[in-house]
């Protein structure tokens, strides 16, 4: 606590950045741990619905929550199906999406406020520095730097697993997508070739 009030009141502004990316990484690891595909290949289960047995991979779709519908469309008949199952995908990676474009704005302002802080920190002690009636106290100035350089040090520990998740999210939700887009592809080949 000691150092976070060391760093001054541009830390509080770091700690609600904190807080609040950590609750979206949170809450993102509950979505995405609960959309995950059974034990048996994604590629398995396509290959065997390209052959026509489609039932093991709609069985699958069917075991993810968020999927449900989709296997729903999969599983039905009649026009519109295409149509239906894209319009349920992209509804789909929406869902994934959210949040997700304010952890990227947070892991971008984090060291930026970080920066402020040391620079508003470095125009203190030179203004202190300016001001003082004696000579130049060197202990004076490397505390002061060493107190800038705190926020700085802040938002970049904010900004770091913040950008390291938020790829992670992105790169979860283009397998998703994929998946969502394989899935279709292979059933409507197979209705198709019926």
């Amino acid at each position: 606590m000691n150092i976070f009030l060391m760093g001054g009141w541009m830390m509080w502004p770091l700690a609600l950045i904190s807080i609040m990316a950590t609750a979206i990484v949170v809450e993102r690891l509950l979505l995405f741990s609960s959309c995950r595909f059974p034990q048996r290949g994604l590629t398995i289960l396509l290959e065997e619905a390209v052959q026509g047995d489609i039932e093991p991979l709609l069985e699958a779709v069917r075991k993810v929550h968020m999927l449900r519908r989709f296997a729903d469309l999969l599983s039905a008949d009649g026009p519109g199906k295409e149509a239906a199952l894209r319009i349920e995908g992209e509804a789909v990676v929406k869902r994934l999406e959210a949040r997700l474009p304010m952890l990227s704005i947070l892991a971008k302002l984090a060291p930026l406020m970080g920066l402020l802080g040391t620079v508003l920190g470095m125009i203190s002690t030179f203004s202190e520095i300016a001001n003082a009636q004696a000579g130049i106290n060197m202990n004076q100035l490397a505390g002061g730097i060493w107190q800038a350089l705190i926020t700085t040090a802040a938002g970049l520990f904010i900004a770091i697993p913040a950008l390291f998740f938020l790829h992670y999210f992105q790169t979860r939700v283009d397998e998703v997508a994929s998946a969502l887009s394989e899935a279709a592809n292979a059933v409507l080949a197979t209705e198709e070739e019926a």
